[in-house]
């Protein structure tokens, strides 16, 4: 079931549609609210004036920088987790075999 999520970034407003849950929608639109609010506050009171467009590519940098991070990690966890189900089955199958 679609359904509209609205999010207030910048001095504007963004209306969306999603077919995810409502509450899975609002949060995933909260992090991103924070993550602007994240990058604007890094440059108040600074003589650099960045412009909005330089601020939401920035916001969506962090993100990717964050979900490759993620998935980096992930992958390592899985290997580990891999390599060591080898060694786990391998014994077993020792054991089963005396």
């Amino acid at each position: 079931m679609e359904q509209t999520i609205t999010l207030h970034i910048l001095g504007r407003t963004f209306t969306f549609q999603t077919e995810s849950d409502v509450p899975d929608a609002r949060k995933v639109a909260a992090r991103f609210e924070d993550a602007v609010k994240k990058v604007q506050s890094q440059y108040k009171g600074k003589l650099v004036n960045v412009d909005k467009e330089t601020i939401l590519i920035l916001t969506g940098l962090n993100i990717a920088s964050e979900k490759y991070k993620l998935e980096e990690r992930h992958q390592r966890f899985f290997r580990r987790m891999t390599e060591k189900s080898a060694v786990v089955l391998s014994e077993l199958e020792k054991a089963v075999a005396c």
